[in-house]
């Protein structure tokens, strides 16, 4: 089956294309993966979801997605399929779908894996690495997509994707900073916030209140950077004057090291990402001789 597109009239901000006519598999629904059919849902696209137990394929069904535990149906199914299952279960899924790809845009989201060993494992299809974020479920993902040369799909792809937000097209050689940064960022993120919150509390701020003062400071200070592109320092030194609270309060950050923790901290997560790259190709050759290898649901 191929991507049937119809109009070019976005039935939701994030889109570029109407969708409305579009069957698209999420194999492995689990955190990202439901929350990634959530997004195409909201585009209008029918949506085949796909979980190993029957309690996940339940809430699936009353979110109202199709959901099954069959990946091979799903693909058949679809018009374009998006792998969302973690990488150690790829090889299992692999054999399962792979006579049933041929010619149809196939989306990993898996971290690691690169383009050649999906093309390896999934002959015919026209396959894509692409990294979201949680920040998908409000629509404010900032997705890394690498697409094959001479893609087919490409646009479609990016449409799809621009469902849960901005697409950001990169070199492959980048995928697994990008998973670093941004795949790994809202963790990062969110334990600065707390950090923050923390210290409100330390000087009598009350929780509640706290916790909307911090969220809307990053939240105004992300805004305020988008609206102006000026280098953060600029902004850092537009607040900071000589003697005051804020240059007291950079000259403790700076002493703990926060910048060094920062930096250190994705460029060991860029690491993992292609170590975990290695350790899968690792896995499929040692499946690729057993004819059992696959038989399991991933």
């Amino acid at each position: 089956m191929s991507p049937r597109v119809a109009g070019s009239h976005p039935v939701h901000a994030g889109c570029r294309f109407r969708l409305s006519d579009l069957t698209v598999a999420v194999l492995g629904a689990g955190k990202i993966g439901s929350i990634m059919a959530s997004s195409f849902s909201s585009c209008g696209m029918h949506v085949i979801a796909t979980a190993r137990s029957r309690e996940r394929i339940e809430r699936l069904r009353m979110q109202g997605f199709e959901a099954t535990s069959d990946n091979a149906y799903a693909v058949r199914k679809a018009s374009a399929v998006f792998i969302a299952v973690k990488p150690y279960q790829y090889p299992a899924l692999a054999r399962q779908i792979e006579g049933h790809v041929a010619g149809k845009p196939v989306v990993s989201v898996m971290a690691g894996i690169p383009l050649r060993l999906l093309r390896k494992t999934l002959p015919g299809a026209e396959v894509y690495r692409a990294m979201p974020n949680l920040n998908a479920a409000v629509k404010r993902s900032a997705t890394g997509l690498v697409a094959p040369p001479g893609a087919q799909y490409k646009e479609l792809v990016k449409s799809i994707l621009s469902c849960m937000g901005r697409v950001y097209e990169l070199p492959e050689q980048l995928i697994d900073a990008w998973t670093a940064v941004a795949g790994s960022g809202p963790a990062i993120i969110a334990e600065f916030i707390d950090s923050m919150i923390l210290a409100a509390l330390a000087v009598g701020i009350p929780r509640d209140l706290a916790y909307d003062a911090v969220l809307e400071s990053i939240i105004g200070t992300a805004e305020y950077l988008r609206a102006r592109p000026v280098h953060p320092a600029q902004l850092r030194d537009e607040v900071t004057t000589p003697g005051g609270t804020t240059i007291t309060a950079l000259k403790i950050i700076e002493g703990k090291g926060m910048k060094s923790a920062l930096i250190d901290a994705v460029e060991k997560a860029t690491a993992r990402a292609a170590r975990l790259a290695r350790e899968i190709e690792a896995m499929l050759e040692e499946t690729a001789g057993d004819p059992q290898g696959g038989g399991g649901q991933p």
